[in-house]
């Protein structure tokens, strides 16, 4: 009897335990590690517009202007170096670019960071915008950290002279989009630095994926195309925490993301350096391509630099990883755009960081 006695107090102990452990709430996942502080930590920046206008229609313009490495016919000598020449993650001889997005009559460029510079995050967008039938308006937006700079002085001198230098070039490209002809240019872009680059041989790849939309471009981008929108199709809570939503320099929370180029159907966003790490030169390009007045195509394009996975699978595995969570997002940004909710689960709540600590 002693011994059942035993045994049945150990069973229900044990089922006690169980039931415990059933009505315990289920433990938090593990949060990721803070990541490192910013290499620019207080960013300062600009953003400017310049524009010239064009007796000649826009596909004139940039079939004469728009390719890659056009620029050096108009503004310094350039080779590719990398990728096919005039689609993304092509790099021209100009400072190591990189062509970071694209669309019909616009590109995008960034420029490789260098070991011990601080990276201002170079950005410049040349598009030309069709007016007429006949005419047209080129624009070139830059978007740069220039907190680096000594002074208000300083700043306001670089500025200008980069507006002079690429208002040169705006008249360039006009008299060559209108037939006129230009002496080759010979003279190099300005040496800014003589380290080397952070990534000796990156290897740039790029994932473009697309989806075609039941509604014209403009209410589709009404609908999704806001800088902060992907906390409803994407990431939640989403906020911006510096600039304006839609303009070039505004920050939002997602990985501190910098929207550094956008036409009217599109933006392109990248993430800044942080200090002691790893940069991939990772960018986003986000656009609504009109098919016909009540169609759309909603591209999404990843680009980055993929040298520092192990091997061959290794980086394989990341690519179908990132397609198959992008893909996902063009698909509830098809649903929101044609007026549909979302179902249950579509948007990843992803695990927050821990909380940050104070470099030392």
């Amino acid at each position: 009897m002693f011994k059942v006695h035993l045994s049945l107090s150990a069973c229900a102990l044990l089922a006690c335990s169980a039931i415990a452990l059933a009505q315990a709430p289920a433990a938090a996942p593990a949060a990721r590690p803070a990541p490192p502080p910013l290499e620019s930590p207080n960013p300062h920046y600009v953003s400017f517009v310049l524009t010239q206008d064009v007796n000649a229609s826009a596909d004139t313009v940039w079939a004469r202007v728009g390719k890659y490495c056009d620029i050096g016919e108009w503004g310094f000598p350039c080779t590719i170096l990398q990728g096919p020449g005039n689609e993304i993650g092509s790099v021209r001889s100009i400072q190591n670019e990189v062509m970071v997005g694209k669309t019909r009559y616009s590109y995008t460029y960034a420029q490789a960071p260098r070991q011990g510079v601080t990276y201002n995050l170079y950005h410049a967008t040349l598009e030309v915008v069709p007016v007429t039938a006949k005419t047209s308006r080129l624009e070139y937006s830059f978007l740069y950290d220039n907190s680096m700079l000594t002074d208000d002085a300083a700043r306001n001198t670089e500025i200008a002279t980069r507006k002079m230098r690429f208002t040169g070039f705006l008249k360039n490209m006009k008299t060559l989009s209108e037939g006129g002809k230009l002496e080759k240019p010979t003279a190099p872009p300005p040496v800014l630095s003589t380290a080397p680059w952070l990534v000796a041989e990156p290897h740039y790849v790029t994932i473009p994926m697309s989806i075609d939309v039941n509604a014209p471009a403009d209410k589709v981008w009404a609908r999704i195309g806001k800088y902060c929108d992907i906390g409803e199709w994407g990431f939640p809570g989403c906020t911006i925490t510096s600039g304006k939503d839609g303009e070039l320099g505004a920050i939002r929370t997602i990985g501190n993301e910098v929207l550094v180029g956008k036409t009217k159907y599109s933006y392109i966003y990248t993430q800044p350096k942080r200090a002691g790490s790893n940069y991939i030169m990772y960018h986003g390009d986000l656009e609504a391509e009109p098919l016909t007045a009540t169609t759309t195509r909603l591209n999404y394009t990843l680009l980055y630099d993929n040298s520092a996975l192990p091997d061959d699978a290794a980086k394989q595995k990341d690519i179908e990883n990132r397609r198959t969570r992008f893909t996902q997002m063009l698909e509830n940004m098809k649903l929101l755009a044609e007026g549909k909710p979302l179902p249950e689960g579509a948007v990843r709540r992803p695990t927050p960081p821990a909380a940050a600590t104070t470099p030392r």
